[in-house]
């Protein structure tokens, strides 16, 4: 087994909790980084005495900044720097110094020098059984590619001597990572892994701020990783994350995290081994393979017996009927065609602690899996906990997993042997099944908090097995709305992620009124949207209204009949176009500011009709503004 690692800086807290917090998530070993010592009250020794209470190997102490080929008296004082570290490397109980390529503006270009200061630190580092590592820093200011800080490392030649790896560096500055593998194993001192977005930005900026785990930015760490371990090389594989939210979150989840991504990117490497026919590495124990995913089984509301009207009713125009009740529970199925929706209104249990939290709102999601149980066995694998509701007797036992502010996600199979839960749970009452409605749940968009935005993709790809898309940015009346959609392998699951910078746009008045992230948006599918708004109005559904000046924009962007636009103008419909394909589609008003139902039909059309985004977002704005003046003037 590889020995993962983390370093300090990628956790915010303190030094005591970052400890805490690695060892918990399952790390042996870890990375001290030397800010996390200056802040430290205790001495180096007592850091020491942690970690191995712990359990936990400090692997490294960096970074040392701006030591090699430096004119005199820098360099003599970089020298005696390089002591103290040694002192406290001594006290810490580690042996590797990783020292980064210089960015000081009088270094001097020189290869020699350069591999003549590493040299003579190596050796003054044999002195005390200490190894020196390189690393070229992707600004540095001569040495910017590991393969130029190689060829130093290759001049200066002491066998306690090797070269850091970075994927970072690597990747933002597109080196060839291939080579990678001729480099002698015993040359590495250390391979360090972070990924991050391919956004357009200095590398300084891009690596201070936005570095992500293997899985949620862009770079081919597998590709990296291949190279590094094709080497020979088996030592830690070490997490060096620079991200402002990882600080701003708690260590412990951010450790989760960490060790989540190191196993899910161990499970891609040794499926290309497989793939090839080659014996497998046996980097980390074993995943229970992600199950397919075939769609979403039901919905459900939070909500409680005296707010439960209002859900209903909307529910009901917009052709939901009530198909059964619960045996035992104040709860009720609502269905239409392949859509059901359940409504809780239970008094404890999950439902009413998420109601008393967040208002009537979406509290679950179930979804269909190929195999339920090896879907919940790798999500347990994968540090994610096992939830069991109350049940009666006879009824059915369905596990969960905590998904976004608390909600849970139901894994249930797709074909049950036996009764399905349905049977098993409620009872049937007539219901006239309505035609030409509502279909399926085409896609549910989730809110979620910036801090948490990574760890839910993380969330999704590793446990769930989604993919991912490029994430987007949109005009929000109040600030910047950003958008990442993810997706079940077969599509029949879509969720795009949204979150938002700004205090009044509608992400933050979403976390706001419902008191945190959660699913904001039901997207319905209809193969009549005209004919389904017409009954849905006069079933009393409230629309969004859209300005009129919307619709001259679309006739003047595409070449609709002038009966189609007129009855979308009425109707209040939006329209998108994309490689042949249409796509219309309509949204309700918001419900107590908490989420609201999408209605559209898709014409060949595949997207989310993402060019009207911000036509919706200033819609629920304009309303939410109206209703707010509202409240003002009747309470004044």
């Amino acid at each position: 087994m590889l020995k993962w690692s983390i370093a300090t800086v990628t956790m915010g807290g303190t030094l005591e909790a970052k400890l805490a917090a690695a060892a918990r998530a399952g790390f042996r070993s870890i990375e001290i980084f030397e800010n996390d010592l200056t802040f430290f009250s205790g001495r180096p020794r007592d850091v020491r005495t942690m970690t191995q209470d712990l359990g936990l190997e400090i692997i490294a102490f960096q970074p040392m900044r701006d030591f090699e080929a430096m004119p005199e008296p820098q360099r003599s004082r970089n020298f005696e720097r390089a002591r103290r570290k040694f002192d406290l490397m001594e006290e810490l109980g580690t042996s590797l110094l990783s020292i980064c390529s210089s960015v000081a503006e009088d270094v001097i270009d020189d290869q020699a020098r350069v591999a003549a200061d590493l040299g003579e630190l190596a050796d003054l580092a044999a002195q005390r059984g200490f190894k020196i590592g390189y690393e070229a820093l992707a600004w540095g200011r001569y040495v910017k590619d590991w393969m130029q800080a190689w060829d130093c490392v290759r001049l200066a030649d002491r066998p306690n001597l090797g070269i850091v790896l970075d994927s970072f560096h690597a990747c933002v500055r597109k080196n060839p990572l291939g080579p990678i593998a001729q480099i002698p194993a015993d040359k590495i001192a250390l391979v360090q892994v972070a990924d991050a977005p391919a956004i357009v930005m200095d590398p300084m900026s891009l690596s201070r701020h936005h570095r992500c785990y293997p899985g949620q930015g862009d770079f081919p760490i597998a590709d990296y990783l291949e190279a590094a371990l094709a080497t020979g090389y088996r030592g830690p594989i070490s997490l060096e994350i620079f991200n402002d939210q990882f600080r701003g979150a708690p260590a412990t989840s951010i450790a989760r995290d960490g060790m989540r991504s190191l196993q899910v990117v161990a499970e891609t490497l040794e499926a290309r081994r497989e793939a090839r026919g080659e014996r497998p590495l046996a980097l980390a124990p074993a995943l229970p393979a992600p199950a397919k995913i075939s769609g979403i089984e039901f919905i459900e509301f939070a909500t409680s017996p005296q707010e439960s009207d209002k859900l209903t009713t909307l529910l009901e125009g917009l052709g939901f009927i009530r198909v059964a009740r619960h045996r035992t529970k104040d709860v009720e199925l609502y269905r239409q065609n392949n859509i059901n929706i359940v409504v809780n209104r239970e008094q404890d249990g999950f439902s009413h602690s998420f109601y008393l939290v967040h208002g009537t709102s979406l509290c679950a999601v179930t979804l269909r899996f190929d195999d339920a149980k090896r879907a919940l066995d790798r999500a347990n694998a994968l540090g994610a906990s096992t939830y069991f509701g109350r049940v009666g007797p006879g009824e059915a036992l369905i596990p969960a997993v905590g998904g976004v502010e608390n909600s849970l996600i139901y894994f249930i199979n797709d074909h049950p042997a036996g009764r399905s839960i349905w049977d098993q749970d409620f009872i049937f009452e007539p219901a006239e099944q309505k035609q030409d409605e509502l279909q399926t749940i085409d896609h549910l968009s989730n809110v979620v908090r910036r801090s948490e935005f990574l760890s839910w993709i993380l969330f999704y790809k590793s446990i769930l097995g989604f993919k991912d898309e490029p994430q987007v940015e949109l005009a929000d009346p109040y600030g910047a709305f950003f958008s990442r959609v993810i997706s079940s392998q077969d599509g029949s699951v879509r969720i795009p992620l949204n979150i938002a910078e700004g205090g009044s746009t509608g992400v933050s008045r979403f976390i706001d009124s419902s008191g945190g992230g959660g699913i904001q948006q039901i997207a319905l599918s209809t193969q009549d949207i005209f004919g389904f708004v017409e009954r849905a109005r006069a079933r009393g559904v409230s629309f969004l209204n859209i300005p009129d000046n919307y619709y001259d924009d679309i006739e003047a962007r595409f070449d609709l009949p002038a009966a189609t636009l007129e009855k979308m103008r009425e109707l209040k419909i939006l329209y998108d176009r994309h490689s042949g394909g249409e796509f219309f589609h309509i949204y309700t008003t918001m419900f107590e500011d908490r989420f609201f139902f999408e209605i559209l039909e898709r014409r060949n059309y595949d997207l989310f009709g993402a060019a009207n985004t911000p036509i919706r977002l200033a819609a629920q704005a304009r309303e939410q503004d109206q209703a707010m003046q509202n409240r003002i003037l009747f309470e004044g």
